[in-house]
């Protein structure tokens, strides 16, 4: 339970996110229930960590907030006393996803994003899980009864490794399913996003949604004749085929549904299909940082701005914070481990699905059973987790191979296991030591010994 203290500490690691964290920054300002407290910024990266710190001291000025802020190199340093912990940092930044990508497309895997599954997924894991171990590790000592609030990918490999090896309360959030759900109200249906209710259920980057309603009106048996009237059946052809096929429509759309699908990653199947999200060339995605950084360089160096931050980022963080604060219920989609919720999914997978929130922590819907089709895919992709989390906490090899032969996209990959020694080369300078010896005894049998 959360102290009902109106001040409270919140640390943001991978405080070099900086816009993000500004968006964050701003929710916390714009929430009633929260009058003033801390704000401690975590990065490794000097220059990131200085721009951020002084464009964060501007915004909580104009919003005329109570806070102290600071900044921290070390998240040691920075966790005493906490009470929210934010992660939106990403081990090895930006250019090594951009690494990952390259050497899984000289092995013949093309991922439209490469940050959940596939192998870029899975090296995500490696170097990721053993950083979030150790803070919440720390946590455990410095701030035990902090809650960890996950924004970092892959979402599902986190939130199964803070909940199973660790003590540390945590939710993981991602705006996916909600986005795609005021999506379908707006473009669809053409209503505003607060007349459409839903529930959704699967595993992170890949829900279903299990009830539509608007008005209290089943509105699910329109929804392929209202993608094909709106022409959004053409936006997203990928969601709208596995509707087609499955029953239910997935969210967060084609960019990511589609790489838990090998045969839409075909690059046969690409140039005949001509699908907006191919190969991640990060295009797309450089050009959603530049524009970032603008709105960000414009608070910093131009001192305007500030109300875009405060007009709401649409990230449910402070609803979370609320609830647990005051007491008054939310009810939002969570990342949380199997224990029924879901009964035809295996216990102790993560999984994602709605969740009320109150004074006393999170407590997830039961959402009975999901088409059969459904759940054995996400059970599947679980159980992946469940192998990549275990490699990455006992830097197990076998482990990882392990799931990469589970990953639907490593089928398009002749050699995977030389796929994944040459991904964890790469990675060698931010994984644990254990792996450089892993790498050169595979090296020096070839790097085929098990074939």
């Amino acid at each position: 339970m959360v102290s009902s203290s109106n001040s409270l500490k919140f640390v943001f690691i991978g405080a070099g996110s900086s816009f993000f964290t500004m968006r964050l920054v701003g929710d916390i300002l714009g929430e009633e229930s929260i009058e003033g407290g801390q704000l401690v910024l975590v990065d490794l990266n000097d220059s990131l960590l200085e721009e951020t710190k002084n464009a964060v001291t501007k915004l909580v000025r104009f919003a005329k907030g109570n806070f102290e802020i600071s900044a921290q190199k070390n998240y040691r340093d920075a966790l005493g006393g906490a009470d929210f912990v934010f992660l939106t940092y990403a081990t090895g930044g930006y250019e090594r996803w951009k690494k990952d990508i390259e050497i899984c497309t000289k092995h013949g895997v093309l991922q439209s994003v490469g940050d959940t599954i596939g192998p870029g997924g899975i090296i995500r894991t490696l170097r990721t899980i053993p950083v979030v171990l150790d803070i919440a590790t720390e946590m455990e000592k410095r701030c035990p009864d902090a809650w960890i609030i996950n924004y970092s990918n892959p979402e599902g490999a986190i939130c199964l490794a803070i909940q199973k090896y660790t003590k540390i309360k945590s939710f993981g959030l991602c705006h996916g399913t909600p986005d795609t759900a005021s999506w379908i109200a707006k473009e669809v249906f053409h209503v505003d996003s607060e007349k459409l209710e839903y529930r959704a259920a699967g595993i992170n980057h890949l829900t279903w949604f299990t009830d539509l309603t608007i008005d209290g009106t089943n509105v699910y048996p329109q929804l392929l004749e209202k993608l094909i009237q709106s022409g959004m059946d053409k936006e997203e052809p990928i969601s709208t085929q596995l509707f087609r096929t499955y029953g239910l429509y997935p969210a967060p759309g084609d960019r990511h549904v589609g790489e838990f699908f090998p045969f839409f990653l075909k690059e046969r199947v690409l140039n005949d299909q001509d699908y907006e999200w191919k190969n991640n060339d990060f295009t797309v995605v450089d050009g959603w940082r530049s524009n970032l950084r603008q709105l960000f360089d414009e608070i910093r160096l131009k001192d305007s701005g500030y109300e875009k931050l405060l007009e709401g980022s649409g990230e449910t963080a402070t609803h979370f914070i609320r609830s647990l604060v005051t007491g008054e219920t939310a009810t939002e989609m969570v990342n949380t481990i199997n224990k029924g919720y879901i009964e035809n999914i295996s216990d102790g997978v993560i999984v994602e699905l709605p969740t009320f929130i109150d004074r006393f922590g999170l407590h997830p819907q039961k959402i009975g059973r999901l088409p059969d089709g459904i759940a054995y895919k996400c059970d599947t992709l679980g159980r992946e987790y469940l192998l990549a989390v275990e490699a990455a906490v006992t830097n197990d090899y076998s482990k990882a191979l392990q799931a990469m032969y589970l990953d639907p996209l490593v089928s398009n990959c002749d050699y995977p296991e030389l796929l994944l020694l040459d991904l964890i080369k790469e990675n060698r300078d931010v994984l644990p030591q254990a792996w450089s010896s892993c790498t050169s005894d595979l090296e020096s049998l070839g790097g085929r010994a098990h074939l």
